[in-house]
C-alpha cells in the first residue's frame, strides 16, 4: 500500500489492500483460535484504510468545500460502522452462538442496516 501511495500507482493499491487482508487471514489461521472477536473491527479498519488510500490517489486538484469534506467523512464513518455491524452479524452466524431473542434482534437490525446502507450507496453510485 505504501509503495502504491508513494509512487501514485493506482493499479497497485488494490494488491496492497489484498495483502493486508491476506496477512490478517494468515494470522488468524496460524493463531488456531476458533473465532477472532476482533475480526469486525479489523474489517472496518481495512475498509477505512482502503477508502482513505483511494481518496489520496484521486486526481482532482481542486479543493473541496468544508461541507463536502464533512459529508464525505461522515459517510465514511457510517460505512465503517455498517461494515463492523455486518462483520459482527456474520461472526455470530459463523460461531453458532445462541444468545436469545435480544441477540437475534440485534443481528436482524444489523442485517437491515447493512442492506439499507448498501442500497443507499448503490443508488448514489448510479446517479
Amino acid at each position: 500500500m505504501a509503495f502504491a501511495l508513494f509512487t501514485r500507482w493506482t493499479s497497485a493499491f488494490p494488491f496492497g489492500i489484498a495483502l493486508v487482508g491476506a496477512s490478517y487471514g494468515a494470522f488468524v489461521a496460524i493463531d488456531n483460535a476458533a473465532v477472532d472477536a476482533r475480526a469486525p473491527a479489523v474489517a472496518a479498519a481495512i475498509y477505512v484504510a482502503a477508502e482513505l488510500g483511494f481518496w489520496s490517489l484521486e486526481r482532482s486538484p481542486s479543493c473541496s468545500e468544508r461541507v463536502v469534506i464533512l459529508r464525505r467523512v461522515a459517510s465514511l464513518a457510517a460505512a465503517a460502522a455498517v461494515t463492523a455491524l455486518a462483520g459482527s452479524f456474520i461472526l455470530v452466524l459463523a460461531s453458532g452462538a445462541s444468545g436469545g431473542v435480544g441477540l437475534e434482534a440485534a443481528g436482524v437490525g444489523a442485517a437491515v442496516l447493512a442492506v439499507a446502507a448498501i442500497a443507499r450507496l448503490a443508488s448514489r453510485a448510479s446517479v
